[in-house]
């Protein structure tokens, strides 16, 4: 079974014993795209990437181990509170699971977005989890673009949609996930022609990125996120992770 295989059949597995967990990353983006979008964007995956319910942590330990994964001790004795590393019964690849949060540049809670979509996290939590990286890379750029291609944006999540209620709370909310975001949202505007999709497709995915830009910028703030702007660029607006051991 290969790692794309791999990836919607633990979500089975654990859904079979009562337990939520949901892909990410650029195997979900994958799985959600057109065949068309695979072959001219895809790319060789090294890892798998989920987020599942803290307080079903040592079922979802006990699942994986059954199924053959070995744990990563040590990181997930000091950090297994909040994510758990697994290598694959063949060493090929290993796995990521956060618990409840996705903690990197920026913090996003997943808590109560499991249960919209299945066998992967909704469109609108997929874009997040890649455009709030503040050093972002080209494979996370053409992740992104992939999801622009195949996904409408729209106010509610759906196969093929988009949801931008989501977009609009979670960026209000924060300047600096705000910020990260629409930084990379042009980021990608100058690496797209370079990603050779051609006139039309070219034209759809620097629209969507515009459209959704502009939604960003359009949708109401909070309080903190206008206190927050006032200080600006002056002060750091994210965290930088740190390199995780392997």
């Amino acid at each position: 079974m290969t790692l794309l295989e791999e990836g919607p059949r633990l979500v089975q597995v654990a859904a079979a014993g009562g337990l939520v967990l949901r892909l990410f990353g650029g195997v979900a983006i994958w799985h959600r795209s057109a065949p068309a979008t695979r072959e001219a964007l895809g790319r060789d995956y090294g890892d798998l990437d989920y987020v599942a319910h803290r307080k079903g942590s040592r079922e979802l330990r006990d699942l994986l181990e059954q199924e053959g994964y070995e744990p990563e001790r040590t990181f997930n004795a000091a950090h297994g509170d909040r994510r758990l590393i697994y290598h694959a019964p063949d060493g090929s690849f290993h796995i990521d699971v956060f618990l409840d949060q996705f903690e990197m540049s920026h913090t996003l809670d997943f808590s109560e977005r499991l249960q919209v979509e299945e066998p992967t996290l909704s469109a609108a939590d997929l874009l997040l989890a890649k455009l709030q990286v503040a050093e972002i890379n080209h494979k996370d750029l053409t992740d992104t673009a992939m999801l622009l291609l195949d996904h409408e944006l729209g106010d509610e999540d759906g196969p093929g949609r988009i949801g931008g209620a989501r977009l609009d709370g979670t960026c209000g909310a924060d300047w600096g996930l705000f910020t990260t975001v629409t930084d990379n949202l042009t980021t990608l505007d100058g690496l797209a022609p370079s990603l050779e999709l051609g006139s039309e497709r070219g034209e759809l995915l620097a629209a969507r990125s515009a459209a959704l830009r502009r939604r960003l910028e359009d949708a109401p703030k909070s309080r903190a996120w206008r206190m927050r702007a006032k200080v600006g660029r002056r002060k750091r607006w994210y965290e930088v992770p740190e390199e995780v051991r392997r």
